[in-house]
């Protein structure tokens, strides 16, 4: 069994490299997602689905690198192992979304609501998650690195197994509904 989860991440890995080199979304791809709400292993890199409803999608595993989901409702969808690096999701509804997984380096979140969202061992380095509502998140085992959380909401989120030592708090609640400020400017 543990051969058949190796070799499955070997394939998953070189499809998403090969994935990542093409510079645009496949229109068909986008065409499908629009019409369906699904479309799992998706080419969707730079495209424009800014304050698209895609509440309860699946985008499984799809490549939405640079893509523009500002405002975008993506409750309850299923993001689990994609690729949002870059892309924009300021303001996007992903309350309940699973981001399982998930690689969103460099992506702006800010102002999301992520309340109830899962995502576990999802990459978030040098990410913007100012403003955003992340309460009762499940980020166990996250990576934020640098990530910006000023004035974010955390109150309930488990961040079990997560370095927060470089991360940027300034008036953010923090899981226990303390206030922590330790990157406010004096």
């Amino acid at each position: 069994m543990k051969q058949v989860w190796v070799i499955l991440g070997i394939v998953l890995t070189l499809w998403l490299n090969s994935a990542t080199l093409a510079t645009a979304a496949i229109p068909e791809d986008v065409q499908k997602l629009i019409d369906t709400n699904e479309c799992p292993v998706c080419i969707l890199n730079e495209a424009d689905l800014n304050h698209a409803n895609l509440a309860e999608a699946n985008l499984k595993i799809a490549v939405l690198t640079g893509a523009d989901l500002t405002g975008a409702d993506l409750h309850s969808a299923n993001l689990m192992l994609s690729d949002l690096e870059a892309a924009n999701l300021s303001a996007a509804n992903l309350t309940l979304a699973q981001l399982n997984g998930a690689n969103l380096p460099n992506s702006n979140l800010s102002g999301a609501n992520l309340s109830g969202a899962e995502m576990t061992q999802a990459n978030l380095e040098n990410a913007n998650l100012e403003n955003a509502n992340l309460q009762g998140a499940i980020m166990l085992s996250v990576t934020l690195g640098t990530a910006n959380l000023k004035g974010a909401n955390l109150k309930g989120a488990n961040l079990r197994g997560v370095n927060r030592s470089q991360v940027l708090f300034c008036k953010t609640t923090m899981p226990d509904g303390s206030l922590e400020n330790r990157d406010c400017p004096s």
